[in-house]
């Protein structure tokens, strides 16, 4: 009989209402669950933390993937982790990086509501992250979600994963969309925008996880907004690993001068120079576009940039490489290779 890794992180599949309030459960309802829909596979059980995911921080990551190193077997079919809607697209992006080159499907699975209620999105997207690994057998790392007023359960690659939306509670992926869809015990696989199941397979070549990687907590995220003064910031009493400044749909920033108080980037990253604090830039496109005066100046600071992946991958390779690898060289070589089919055309 197949065996599948189950780990269990809290989220609202993991929760249960009291009083019109969510909250993670102390009791395992998904057992109860699995014992009716999967006759057929073994569940290894395990629950490393148990936690509401707005509340998530690297630590997390890390110790979900400690807990996989403690108990993995290579005879286990795959990996199904559960998971909060909230910051699912972190997770995702983190885990495609650690999985990166895995020969198994690792699925992170979530619910629009406790699994326990009548109709809990969760469970079909269990049951299909089951029968992915069981009869699809593709390594790589996914998120099975099932979208409001959709009769199909969606898979994304998991390094694309974009934040669900909060106005109607849709997931999707950047560039490429869903992956394959499952409806009616079948899947039905998107070819366009999507790297090709050879690829994959080729990608994801051994059987061993990648126990040195861990993720850092001193990454520090600037979202760009009218009005952003940059004096808020002061790095003498924490200094970050490095800085992703996000940057607005144009790729542009403010560099604006001549006022009282700091609105430019340009500015904030040349006082702080000599602190040595790396600053990188996200999402950016192929530099051989035509590009705004703004971003020419940034660029000529000589700014790093993770270029065609989106903001949540580029966090999620900062966080690793920069806990992972000592050595810049090889830091950058990680941060630069298309790990899990990261790199996107946009």
């Amino acid at each position: 009989m197949k065996t599948i890794l189950l780990i269990l992180t809290g989220g609202t599949i993991g929760s249960e209402k009291k009083k019109n309030i969510i909250n993670v459960s102390q009791k395992n309802y998904l057992q109860s669950f699995l014992k009716k829909t999967s006759k057929e596979v073994l569940f290894k059980i395990i629950q490393p933390i148990n936690i509401l995911s707005e509340n998530a921080i690297p630590d997390d990551w890390n110790s979900i993937v400690k807990s996989i190193e403690e108990n993995w077997n290579n005879d286990y079919s795959g990996i199904i982790i559960t998971h909060g809607t909230d910051t699912l697209s972190f997770t995702s992006s983190a885990l495609s990086q650690y999985f990166y080159n895995f020969n198994k499907p690792v699925i992170l699975v979530s619910s629009d509501k406790p699994i326990k209620e009548k109709n809990a999105t969760g469970k079909k997207n269990l049951e299909a992250a089951i029968n992915f690994i069981l009869k699809i057998k593709l390594q790589g790392t996914y998120v099975s979600y099932k979208n409001p007023k959709e009769s199909s359960v969606s898979f994304y690659l998991g390094s694309r994963v974009k934040q669900i939306n909060a106005y109607d509670n849709v997931l999707n992926a950047r560039y490429s969309g869903i992956f394959c869809n499952f409806k009616n015990n079948k899947f039905q696989f998107t070819k366009k925008k999507n790297p090709s199941i050879f690829s994959i397979k080729k990608n994801g070549n051994t059987n061993k996880l990648n126990n040195k990687f861990r993720f850092s907590k001193k990454i520090l995220i600037i979202n760009p907004y009218p009005g952003l003064n940059y004096d808020i910031y002061n790095f003498n009493k924490i200094k970050p690993k490095a800085v992703l400044h996000t940057l607005y749909h144009s790729g542009t920033a403010s560099t604006r001068g001549s006022t009282k108080e700091n609105f430019s980037l340009e500015k904030f990253i040349k006082k702080n120079r000599h602190k040595k604090i790396p600053f990188y830039i996200s999402p950016i496109s192929e530099k051989n576009k035509n590009i705004y005066a703004s971003l020419k100046s940034l660029l000529n600071l000589n700014v790093k940039y993770l270029d065609r992946i989106s903001f949540e991958t580029t966090y999620a390779k900062l966080a690793l490489a920069y806990k992972s690898f000592k050595n810049e060289k090889k830091r950058n070589i990680f941060l630069k290779k298309n790990n899990f089919f990261e790199k996107i055309s946009f």
